[in-house]
């Protein structure tokens, strides 16, 4: 039952609200001078007992929580109460009431102004963080289990468990507890927004693949290419990567990119092959992409389909991407070599990978990244630096290509390193399947 609390040597005037109608994460209503803290509060600890010990082991954790939260709450607001009752106006009180709903604790605390202000807010969330420390023993057991508590709340004029409910959604292991900003909230709708409007542009096939040619820098030929991924907005027009990648790699819509990129290059390479002009041609992976072997599977029966060699696909990853956990790309690089594609480190020096690690893998080109190159036209050291990577890298057998070459000064460089290929600005941007045919005639 909810409890209300009155001030010592005072007594307390009602508030204008019932405390069952405080905790209801639909109420909307509210009174002049009180203030609300809506807390949504989960136990990741207790996750799954009702299937390892029986259906009311979980019920009977949270109601071991729900007594200490009780416990704490009242303490430290019982404690506000008694710090106010030397003022003239000692008329305070505050109602608490903690319900159990779905695996989540609902607590609501409603009281004046002067007894919940946002220190005290505040207080009050350290005290539930402060009470779940201890773990709690299970009934009938010698386990004893953590809560590891996760907590979202809200302080403002009217219950909203909805938005202590959206920022428990972003408290993690190194956040526990989130309060909730409505900026965040306006960010994650603009989030989901982008994210339709992505699956749409994907069914209406408005991601196309345009082509950045792979230069021998002794003789300007070009010897391959990369598909990178353009948006043609039917409104904002030619989007580039940075418009849309981040939000598709967070969802499976990366995944439909990567298969509209790879289908679009078996297309580029049946082109080209016709021509007599077929040169190996890049496809950048996500992390996602290599959690499966469904876009490699795809690509092989596509280019059996084309009468393709599998040479004529490089895939490409970053250094994080090929430092991913072994068991997570097992089922990935059985599929790469079964269907004879080869590997890409891109962006190479701008993580960490050793080359114990890269020689694990089925790699056989670096990319270095467009730093090394600027540091090369800088100074001395730079060229030294750049001339000794790159002598390595072809000891140990990797194709080299230096990405980023914008500048005359950058081309002289990379002239006097023979063996290493390059890409940028300066021999062409990525240009759409019919311009990339059209190179080299």
């Amino acid at each position: 039952m909810p409890t209300t609390m009155s001030c010592p040597q005072a007594n307390a005037k009602p508030l204008s609200r019932s405390p069952r109608r405080a905790a209801s994460p639909q109420t909307t209503s509210h009174s002049k001078g009180n203030r609300y803290l809506s807390v949504c509060l989960k136990c990741l600890g207790f996750l799954g007992t009702d299937v390892l010990f029986g259906a009311k082991a979980q019920d009977v954790l949270y109601a071991s929580c729900k007594r200490r939260v009780e416990r704490s709450l009242r303490a430290v607001l019982e404690e506000a109460v008694r710090s106010l009752a030397a003022r003239r106006d000692t008329n305070q009180c505050f109602e608490l009431q903690v319900t159990i709903h779905a695996e989540v604790l609902q607590i609501s605390v409603v009281a004046r102004k002067d007894v919940l202000n946002d220190r005290r807010a505040q207080e009050l969330v350290n005290s539930l963080l402060t009470s779940l420390t201890k773990p709690t023993r299970l009934t009938g057991e010698t386990l004893m289990l953590a809560p590891d508590p996760r907590i979202g709340y809200h302080l403002g004029s009217v219950a909203a468990f909805d938005k202590a409910s959206f920022a428990l959604a972003r408290a993690s292991l190194n956040n526990p507890v989130q309060s909730y900003d409505a900026r965040q909230r306006q960010l994650r709708l603009a989030r989901m927004r982008r994210e339709a409007e992505i699956r749409d542009g994907l069914r209406r096939g408005e991601f196309v693949s345009y082509f950045q040619p792979k230069i021998d820098p002794r003789n300007n030929k070009v010897v391959g290419g990369e598909a990178l991924v353009r948006w043609q907005h039917p409104k904002k027009g030619l989007l580039m990567p940075k418009e849309f990648i981040g939000i598709a790699e967070e969802s499976s819509l990366i995944c439909e990119i990567s298969r509209a990129v790879a289908k679009q290059t078996i297309t580029l390479l049946t082109q080209l092959k016709q021509k007599a002009k077929a040169v190996p041609i890049a496809i950048n992976l996500s992390e996602q992409d290599l959690k499966g072997p469904d876009l490699i599977e795809q690509l092989g029966r596509q280019l059996k389909r084309q009468n393709l060699k599998p040479e004529l696909i490089n895939l490409e990853v970053s250094e994080r991407v090929a430092s991913m956990n072994e068991e997570d790309l097992s089922e990935f690089m059985k599929a790469v070599r079964k269907a004879g594609f080869s590997l890409a480190l891109d962006d190479f020096g701008t993580a960490y990978s050793g080359l114990l690690r890269l020689l694990q893998l089925p790699i056989s080109e670096i990319k270095v990244d467009r730093l090394f190159l600027i540091k090369a036209a800088a100074s001395a050291q730079g060229r030294s630096i750049l001339q000794n990577l790159v002598c390595m890298l072809l000891e140990q057998k990797f194709r080299v290509t230096v990405e980023g070459v914008e500048k005359p000064r950058e081309l002289k460089i990379l002239k006097a390193m023979p063996g290493c290929f390059a890409q940028g600005f300066y021999f062409s941007p990525a240009v759409d399947a019919r311009t990339f045919q059209g190179l080299n005639a």
